[in-house]
């Protein structure tokens, strides 16, 4: 990600599901299957692809948990700022003004990891330490390219018993929480299928 947005924000983490999977291939998002905004547990605006949650006040970062068939998660490392150089973090970035979170999504693994992927359903998101900031994650695969370094010093696929062998950026911590959950098999979200 290429945001700054470390923090001990309160995890607003929604309960299991199981929403159908949206397809990204080239840019093109399917829709959402209802304009419903999903609930959350605290007071976060989600809404299903839309803008960012507080206009003009905050920032929508997203990014996402990339499974491979194994159900290994792929990590990268930061190379900069220098305060979060060395930690690890999920793919992403700032969801741009007039862009929706899943096109961001889409264009930042094709800037930060040069790939095409598939998106998935939410694993969850935090509010960061910057007012009005918020990270929301999806689980999402690979669907073209190998991913290659562009904005990270390390790429690593993560089994569930690596997934603490790193230091994950502050504000991806409930969400690596959350992931190991599902990953342990303790918790699921049925995606993908098989």
């Amino acid at each position: 990600m290429n945001a700054d947005v470390s923090g001990q924000g309160a995890c607003a983490l929604p309960p299991p599901v199981t929403p159908p999977a949206r397809s990204v291939t080239s840019g093109a998002v399917a829709a959402p299957a209802s304009n419903e905004p999903e609930p959350v547990a605290q007071p976060v605006a989600r809404p299903a692809a839309g803008p960012d949650p507080a206009p003009g006040r905050g920032r929508l970062v997203v990014a996402v948990a990339l499974l491979d068939e194994r159900r290994r998660v792929l990590a990268a490392r930061r190379r900069e700022p220098p305060a979060y150089a060395g930690m690890w973090e999920f793919p992403g970035g700032k969801v741009e003004p007039g862009e929706t979170e899943l096109d961001a999504l889409v264009r930042e693994c094709r800037e930060e990891l040069d790939v095409e992927i598939e998106v998935g359903p939410v694993l969850g998101e935090v509010e960061l330490a910057r007012p009005g900031w918020v990270l929301r994650v999806w689980f999402g695969r690979i669907t073209g390219r190998v991913p290659r370094m562009v904005d990270h010093d390390e790429l690593r696929w993560l089994s569930v018993a690596e997934l603490y062998d790193v230091r994950w950026m502050p504000a991806d911590g409930p969400l690596v929480d959350r992931l190991h959950q599902v990953l342990a098999g303790s918790d699921t979200v049925g995606w993908p299928a098989g």
